[in-house]
């Protein structure tokens, strides 16, 4: 019932109503073999299924419209993707069963209150669990006790300037866990689905990637859209030997979960 009702809002949402939803050319066939593909799948194996089929996508971190006085689509590339754009398609594939409520969770997961507008894009790993919008939790504390607090000044650098013209400074509090406390005890709280971001020391950012983890034949798989030469893809490797020479990892859990 609530799948048919997304279905329905999407024709009656002020904000999807003025947006354009622009879709590159041979995504949408891609799109229909994910749901084809996906359909009636368990939750955790449906995640499997959709980050599969996007395994080998080519890296490109510039398929989103990044000026803010330009104006704002609905993008749908899934020829190609960052490491952001990989994890907003797998959430909206997640919960949608056809092309328009595919429609409905991407623009629901790429902008606050689906006000498809640069300013309204959450560009940050971390805007996703922020209330009363948010549309995943940060379970970064819950799953252990060595997490560490930072105060930061999300889209300001080091000199003062903005990352993002047109898009606000937020202030937030950021917990991670460093890479050193990733044990097997955090390791087993991990659920397929789950979101991790690479926590970055750099002022005003929270992270530096992020990617999906995938519980495979007793291993832990971080499956991501790879900026790294060699890889320059969607991709896997193994969460612990990726963490090796990372800070630390923020965690997020869909709140429409798995």
């Amino acid at each position: 019932m609530l799948k048919r009702l997304c279905a329905a809002a999407i024709l009656l949402t002020p904000h999807l109503m003025s947006a354009e939803a622009v879709l590159t050319p041979g995504s949408y066939s891609i799109l229909e073999r994910v749901l084809v593909g996906s359909k009636g799948a368990q939750p955790e194996q449906k995640v499997k299924i959709i980050t599969q089929e996007l395994l080998g996508t080519p890296y490109n971190d510039n398929t989103l419209n990044m000026n803010y006085l330009s104006i704002e689509r609905l993008t749908i590339n899934l020829k190609a993707m960052d490491c952001m754009t990989f994890i907003e398609y797998a959430e909206a594939f997640k919960h949608a069963e056809n092309y328009e409520q595919f429609l409905f969770y991407l623009a629901n997961t790429r902008y606050i209150n689906q006000d498809v507008s640069f300013s309204q894009r959450r560009h940050f790993f971390t805007d996703w669990a922020q209330e009363p919008e948010s549309i995943a939790e940060d379970i970064t504390t819950r799953i252990s006790p060595h997490t560490i607090r930072v105060q930061k000044e999300l889209n300001r650098g080091s000199n003062g300037e903005l990352f993002l013209s047109g898009v606000d400074v937020k202030d937030r509090i950021i917990n991670y866990i460093p890479s050193g406390y990733v044990d097997k005890d955090v390791i087993e709280l991990l659920k397929t689905g789950d979101y991790i971001g690479i926590y970055s020391n750099n002022k005003g950012l929270d992270v530096t990637h992020v990617g999906i983890v995938i519980r495979e034949n007793n291993k832990v798989i971080f499956r991501n859209a790879s900026s790294l030469r060699n890889n320059f893809e969607v991709s896997d490797i193994e969460l612990e030997r990726y963490l090796q020479s990372k800070v630390g990892i923020i965690v997020l859990r869909s709140k429409i979960n798995n």
